[in-house]
């Protein structure tokens, strides 16, 4: 018990933020050129982001679960509602059998959506990793959550960074045993690039295939030598291809 308490303070004060967050360091998206991103919030105004990979299906991280989600699809500016943009209930939620709130480990959960997505132009979803990523890989995350640190200004249009694969010994030795295998460690060494609070749950994209999910990173978001850890999806793919079919 004080070993799993020493854990979960250690990560508070050390690694995350806050928890529901991890964009720094990127500039606008084109709209609607991640059209399988989504953002969901709660009525208590915490906010996540989430992946679009099936018309019923929004995948997003374990720690962004909430009774009273609702999920808005196709959106790019939050403080305008264009064509094409969707809204929906949550049907069911289920994370990862083997999630850790203390830790953020196997930090992912699938969301059923009330009513099915229609896709179009500005709505499409996207394929999940059946291979894992290679260092040096470029990727794009992309997010509506804070543009800057340790001021919180939330973003209204939607946010895109590209960030490299970075190899996993890194994230190891700066984060020790709270990093794993089932972790992506992404970011810019020189720092001032990084997902952010608001952000987490939202997509880390690899020529066209959803790669991570964001789900923590240091302290100070976008600090130097400090990339952050993602939800490595291809290690779950089959865990998220068999929990739809059975739901």
């Amino acid at each position: 018990m004080e070993q799993v308490l020493s854990m979960a303070l250690f990560l508070a004060s050390t690694v995350l933020s806050q928890t529901g967050e991890r964009i720094i360091g990127g500039s606008e998206c084109p709209a609607h050129s991640q059209p399988w991103q989504v953002f969901m919030y709660t009525t208590k105004l915490s906010r996540c982001g989430g992946v679009l990979i099936d018309t019923f299906w929004v995948l997003t991280a374990g720690h962004c679960w909430g009774r009273d989600l609702t999920v808005h699809i196709g959106e790019h500016d939050l403080r305008k509602h264009d064509d094409g943009e969707q809204f929906s209930k949550v049907a069911k939620l289920i994370r990862h059998p083997e999630y850790e709130a203390s830790t953020l480990k196997n930090d992912l959960m699938l969301v059923r959506l009330a009513s099915p997505a229609v896709l179009g132009d500005k709505v499409k979803t996207i394929p999940v990793a059946k291979e894992c990523v290679s260092v040096g890989t470029k990727c794009v995350v992309s997010g509506w959550g804070t543009t800057t640190f340790p001021a919180v200004k939330y973003a209204y249009r939607l946010q895109c960074l590209e960030i490299s694969i970075v190899s996993k010994d890194i994230c190891n030795t700066t984060y020790g045993s709270l990093f794993n295998d089932n972790h992506i460690c992404a970011g810019a060494i020189e720092g001032g690039k990084d997902s952010c609070r608001g952000d987490s749950g939202s997509s880390l994209v690899c020529n066209e295939i959803l790669h991570g999910l964001v789900s923590w990173g240091p302290r100070k978001c976008g600090e130097k030598n400090k990339p952050a850890a993602y939800t490595e999806i291809c290690k779950f793919q089959k865990w998220i291809e068999e929990t739809m079919r059975l739901n």
